[in-house]
């Protein structure tokens, strides 16, 4: 077997301390990629990051050679928000979130579409749209907005056609913002697109292929599922040991029209070592035929 060791990889690693400490985290687990929060992922409040610390972590981020750097969306955020409190603060704390990103260098940044329980998809994708393009002017500067598909039926993460239908409506009222899709494997299987047979994942990349276009896919986050195809649950499991396990897994990162974009685990946290063990296993995921 030969492992491809040419595709970025890498985790979602903590900030915790200090902005710096995530790129020792990396380097830690063996990452050629790394994912992060930029501030606290479930408080509204977004911590002021000094020149300093922004100048050290860019720097320790270039030494380590760590491409790309994804940063992941505060978990409070949500573009469908109805009540204009939540509304408000969704769109402050993206924009705050989308300059920092910007300043500390990110490639790209994840966006979960948000939840619309009780209104129609059709108002949520125009909802969402409205909250994303204010944030992005507000932001000025901006890495590519990732969206992410995702396990719940409410909201446009759940569905690939309101996923493309959301992204069109980005592009054409935000002229020169770059938005693309995060594919979650996790997120898919629990959607409906049970990636253990070939002819699923295929119907998933023909849904992308339709709705929002291949070429914007700009990463994809690997993780098995603790529940079955269809589930609608978001409930992460160590790489081949869930139910999309090994073959699942292989199935859609070895896909040709996937087999290009870099890799996110999000898998549960238990150690250093249980990482490693989930790296090497993706790795070996990937061989070359």
């Amino acid at each position: 077997m030969i492992l491809d060791t040419s595709r970025r990889i890498g985790f979602h690693v903590s900030i915790g301390g200090r902005l710096s400490r995530a790129v020792d985290r990396a380097l830690e687990r063996g990452c050629t990629a790394f994912q992060i929060f930029c501030g606290n992922p479930r408080g509204w409040r977004l911590q002021a990051r000094g020149e300093d610390e922004v100048r050290a972590f860019r720097s320790g981020r270039a030494q380590a050679g760590l491409d790309p750097l994804i940063v992941h969306a505060c978990y409070l955020i949500n573009p469908c928000a109805r009540g204009p409190i939540v509304r408000r603060r969704s769109i402050r704390r993206l924009a705050g979130e989308l300059a920092l990103s910007a300043a500390l260098g990110a490639d790209s940044y994840v966006l979960h579409p948000g939840s619309q329980r009780g209104r129609p998809l059709g108002w949520a994708v125009r909802r969402a749209a409205e909250a994303i393009g204010e944030a992005l002017d507000r932001a000025g500067d901006a890495p590519a907005l990732l969206l992410e598909n995702t396990a719940s039926r409410h909201g446009p993460g759940g569905d690939v056609a309101a996923l493309g239908d959301l992204v069109l409506r980005l592009r054409d009222q935000t002229p020169g913002a770059r938005v693309g899709l995060t594919l979650d494997s996790c997120h898919a299987f629990a959607a409906g697109y049970d990636l253990r047979e070939a002819e699923e994942v295929e119907r998933l990349v023909g849904d992308i292929a339709s709705a929002i276009g291949l070429e914007r896919v700009g990463l994809i986050h690997v993780n098995d599922s603790r529940n079955p195809p269809g589930s609608r649950r978001d409930r992460h499991e160590h790489v081949g040991l869930g139910t999309i396990g090994r073959a699942g897994l292989a199935n859609l990162l070895n896909h040709p029209a996937l087999s290009g974009q870099p890799l996110i685990l999000e898998t549960p946290w238990e150690s250093v070592e249980t990482d490693r063990l989930n790296l090497e296993r993706t790795l070996a995921l990937l061989a070359a035929p």
